[in-house]
């Protein structure tokens, strides 16, 4: 987890809770929304920086596909 920066580890667990709330991943912009931020450029770059250290995976071309490899804990 040390790898992981506050704001890395509070997009996680972000994603963590909607998913437990609503059974499907959220979008970018549900993302956005959760962490108070204005800019999707922003939530893009922590969910890359969360798929290159093996956290999440996504379709790239799909929306909704968020999909947590492991976690923070």
């Amino acid at each position: 987890m040390r790898d992981l920066s506050k704001r890395q580890k509070e997009t996680l667990e972000a994603i963590n809770q909607y998913i437990n709330k609503h059974n499907y991943p959220p979008a970018f912009r549900d993302l956005a929304d959760m962490l108070g931020l204005k800019s999707s450029s922003t939530v893009s770059d922590l969910l890359h920086k969360l798929r290159d250290k093996g956290y999440i995976s996504w379709e790239p071309t799909q929306p909704r596909t968020l999909r947590i490899l492991k976690t923070a804990s």
